[in-house]
C-alpha cells in the first residue's frame, strides 16, 4: 500500500503562502530527503503551474546555487500527478493529469503502491486531510507572521 506525505509551509500565524518561506538550502534539501521517500509528487493546478514557471528552466539551464540546480532536476526527474478540472494537457517532462476526484484518484494511486509528497498549497492539503488520506505531515514552521493569506489546511484568516 502506498503513503501521502503532506508537506506545507506555515507561518508563524499559521499562513501557507509561497511568498512568506525562507527557500534557503536547509528547506531544499529538506524537501529533496522527502523525495527521496516517495515515487513521485501529488500537486494541486496552482502548486504545478508555479513550480513549472520556475524550475524546469534552471534543471536546462544549470544556473543557480548548487542546491538549487540538484532540487530542480530531481523535480524535473520525478513523476508529478497534477489535480486539474481547467487543463487539458500538461507540457512539463513526468507530468501526468488527474481529472477525477481527489476522493477516487488517490486511492487508485497508493492502491498500486504509489508514495507521493504533497508540496502542497492549503488547497489540496486540505481536501486530502478532510477525506482522510494524508498517512504523515511535515510542516516546515517558517519564521514570519504573515498577517494574511491562506490558512494551514484551509480558511483564511
Amino acid at each position: 500500500m502506498g503513503r501521502i506525505i503532506l508537506m506545507m509551509n506555515v507561518t508563524l500565524d499559521g499562513c501557507c503562502d509561497h511568498t512568506q518561506v525562507v527557500a534557503d538550502e536547509e528547506l531544499h534539501r529538506y524537501t529533496e530527503e522527502l523525495m527521496d521517500r516517495t515515487d513521485g509528487g501529488l500537486y494541486g493546478r496552482e502548486v504545478y503551474q508555479l513550480m513549472e514557471r520556475s524550475w524546469p528552466p534552471i534543471a536546462r539551464s544549470g544556473e543557480g546555487p548548487a542546491y538549487m540546480v540538484d532540487f530542480a532536476r530531481k523535480l524535473d526527474e520525478t513523476p508529478k500527478y497534477v489535480f486539474s478540472r481547467t487543463l487539458d494537457r500538461l507540457s512539463w517532462q513526468n507530468s501526468f493529469l488527474l481529472k477525477g476526484l481527489v476522493s477516487e484518484e488517490v486511492p487508485k494511486l497508493t492502491a498500486a503502491g504509489k508514495r507521493l509528497l504533497v508540496n502542497g498549497g492549503p488547497g489540496l492539503g486540505s481536501t486530502l486531510a478532510e477525506l482522510g488520506l494524508v498517512d504523515e505531515y511535515h510542516f516546515l514552521v517558517q519564521p514570519i507572521v504573515a498577517g494574511r493569506g491562506p490558512r494551514l489546511l484551509g480558511g483564511h484568516p
